[in-house]
């Protein structure tokens, strides 16, 4: 753990703050914090009280910022990039991000203990549901033999799945 949140654990104020959290006390305000200060609480709540923490702000620079800040005291934290809405420019539109936003879905669904930096922008976009992703979860060892009947049969399931929820988006 790093020397900094260690020594605040120490705090009588802040063990007062973990033992609200833990009995669910609500609403808790912390007033006053800005930059480090604000990600040092946060950093150290999540080491302390085990839970998972959810940061939501306004804009992606923003978000960026803090989950560069937070990577400082701690390693565990995933920063959920908004879906890019390109709809003038199909070759403008970013390659990486969706592997970006994959990949912070991977690692939310697998571990505990995270902090989650994200936008409110990210957050009211549409994904499917957590069971119709995973269950048509394609994984590859290298020296195995794989049915390429139900490979395919898979990719169909997921791009229909895909279909359906771009036809939710637009309404239909």
């Amino acid at each position: 753990m790093n020397t900094i949140l260690g020594e605040l654990g120490k705090l009588d104020k802040f063990k007062n703050l973990l033992a609200e959290i833990e009995n669910k006390t609500s609403p808790l305000a912390i007033t006053g914090l800005n930059g480090v200060g604000m990600v040092e609480i946060i950093s150290s709540i999540n080491q302390f009280s085990k839970k998972p923490i959810l940061l939501v702000t306004y804009n992606e620079i923003q978000a960026k910022k803090i989950y560069e800040d937070i990577k400082y005291f701690q390693d565990k934290v995933v920063f959920f990039p908004k879906k890019e809405i390109v709809t003038y420019d199909y070759i403008a539109e970013s390659k990486e991000l969706p592997y970006k936003r994959i990949e912070a879905l991977n690692k939310i669904v697998s571990k505990k203990n995270l902090v989650i930096v994200t936008t409110i922008e990210a957050l009211m976009q549409k994904l499917p549901k957590k069971e119709t992703l995973y269950k048509n979860e394609l994984k590859f060892k290298v020296g195995n033999t794989y049915n390429l009947e139900e490979i395919k049969k898979k990719l169909v399931e997921l791009r229909i799945c895909k279909t359906r929820l771009n036809r939710r988006k637009r309404g239909f």
